[in-house]
């Protein structure tokens, strides 16, 4: 998987925190879901960053050590969708989420009224997520 990962990472600048096992594990006991396991290998290699995945494709990648405080600073916004948890965006303003049970990933729109705004299924894994973003 790792392989696959640097493909759709080569024009993503990583940010120059690292992580360590007791942050993920910190973070972790401090959230009602498991974080997939696959996101927490992109995670341990790709601590957050930002760059093109694709011709068309933006992510902006949260550092672990910031996932609480972001959904907790768009409060508004995830108490309108509470099964989900925002791991990062876009360029723009659609984030990028995982459903917790499920733990499929869906975008959304920053400013979406989610009784008119749909939310869309990127992925089974973070791998199927880096492949849609590549292929839009």
């Amino acid at each position: 998987m790792q392989h696959k990962i640097e493909f759709f990472f080569k024009e993503f600048i990583r940010n120059e925190s690292h992580t360590s096992e007791q942050l993920i594990d910190m973070v972790r006991g401090k959230i009602d879901f498991v974080l997939p396991d696959d996101y927490i290998e992109v995670i341990k290699n790709y601590n957050g960053g930002e760059g093109e995945i694709g011709a068309n494709g933006w992510l902006c990648l949260f550092p672990i050590e910031e996932l609480i405080e972001i959904n907790t600073s768009y409060k508004f916004l995830m108490s309108e969708i509470a099964d989900y948890f925002m791991f990062g965006k876009d360029a723009a303003d659609t984030g990028y989420a995982f459903h917790k049970k499920n733990q499929t990933i869906h975008s959304f729109g920053l400013m979406s009224d989610f009784e008119t705004d749909p939310i869309e299924f990127c992925g089974n894994n973070f791998l199927e997520f880096l492949e849609y973003l590549y292929n839009q």
